[in-house]
């Protein structure tokens, strides 16, 4: 009933809206198609008070369809015209993975999955939603079978579930929002060199390896935004509001910085995250040889997505420290011709924080 993946992944559904919800706040948006091409119709966003969710998981249902009914009916700019919606799920209760396993029939695939999927998750089948599909499938130079699964806990979805249909939404999907991310940002759902994306929010940030025509990898991790902007209130001495705005204006950049204690505080507390990215990267490379989508085997290229690659210099720090190209995120890659990267009622800025809401809007706009 609930699928991750559909028929296909890059699939999309008609007349569905995207909405994307995290700890911190709502996203949505509406896309429809025009003669000049794809629309933004409606959006929405706002924030989602301390202990509605928890981590990823529901706490206060009450609060999160009071929030959201009142959002829904009004849009910061447009109207919504479909009740359809496809909604994210938490990526740090998100399982998704290639599995490769012997060629077999479809129904020996499924069993097979299932048995790989309680192996790796301290979950019962029967308590978990998964979908999967073969991403190597017609490949005769290929002896097995590369299968992306995606795998989430009924009792994290099942709440999200229950908020939309109490709110009169129709869910026609669920996903995981690295799904979504790549949807977003990778142009024609294809690439010829691996490439890392490193989504950074307020709380979590996700790391997606994509090759070829497909995600491979995605892990979360808690260091994000509001772990930087604490790292500058302790380091600097100020409250929160006043790190927060040195966090988003003057960032790395040492033109702003006169001082450079918020760069300081800033390398220190990206010194994580650095690790965090080196060890995803180390990973992937001791597996690539299973990667059939590329000819490349190391990462080629990071990108940037999420709220917090607003960040002043942070291309230009993480490409220095990991000696990798490292570049901000498209979110419109698939929706705008180039070289358009905004529409005049979210700035290319703005749109870096929507990547999984613009992601989610993909699948409504036709099949």
């Amino acid at each position: 009933m609930f699928k991750f993946l559909l028929k296909n992944l890059y699939n999309i559904e008609p007349k569905s809206f995207g909405l994307d919800i995290s700890n911190k706040s709502y996203k949505f948006i509406q896309l429809r198609e025009s003669k000049k091409g794809i629309d933004l119709a409606a959006f929405g966003y706002g924030d989602v008070k301390d202990g509605v969710i928890e981590n990823g998981e529901v706490k206060n249902e009450d609060a999160l369809v009071e929030i959201l009914k009142e959002a829904i009916k009004n849009p910061t700019k447009g109207k919504l015209t479909t009740k359809h919606v496809v909604f994210s799920l938490p990526e740090e209760h998100s399982f998704v993975r290639i599995l490769q396993l012997p060629k077999m029939s479809k129904e020996e695939t499924r069993e097979a999955i299932k048995w790989e999927i309680e192996q790796n998750i301290p979950l019962q089948i029967n308590d978990v939603y998964f979908d999967w599909q073969i991403i190597n499938k017609g490949d005769a130079k290929v002896n097995h079978q590369d299968i992306l699964v995606a795998v989430v806990s009924k009792s994290i979805a099942d709440p999200y579930i229950s908020v939309l249909k109490r709110i009169g939404l129709i869910s026609v999907a669920m996903e995981s929002e690295s799904i979504s991310v790549t949807r977003s940002i990778i142009k024609g759902f294809s690439t010829n060199i691996p490439v890392l994306v490193v989504d950074i929010g307020a709380t979590i940030t996700s790391f997606i390896i994509f090759s070829g025509k497909t995600l491979r990898f995605s892990s979360s991790v808690p260091i994000a935004g509001d772990k930087m902007i604490e790292s500058i209130s302790k380091k600097l001495k100020v409250d929160k509001k006043e790190a927060k705005r040195l966090f988003y204006e003057v960032g790395f950049d040492k033109k702003l910085d006169k001082d450079g204690k918020v760069t300081e505080a800033l390398e220190v507390a990206f010194s994580e995250l650095i690790s965090q990215i080196k060890s995803y990267i180390s990973f992937y490379e001791g597996h690539s040889e299973h990667d059939h989508g590329s000819k490349k085997k190391n990462i080629q290229k990071i990108i940037l997505s999420g709220g917090v690659s607003n960040l002043y210099g942070i291309t230009a720090h993480i490409s220095s420290v990991l000696k990798i190209p490292t570049e901000l995120a498209n979110p419109w890659a698939n929706i705008l011709k180039e070289p358009l990267n905004e529409v005049p009622d979210l700035s290319y800025r703005r749109s870096l924080g929507y990547t999984t809401a613009l992601g989610l809007a993909l699948k409504g706009i036709k099949k």
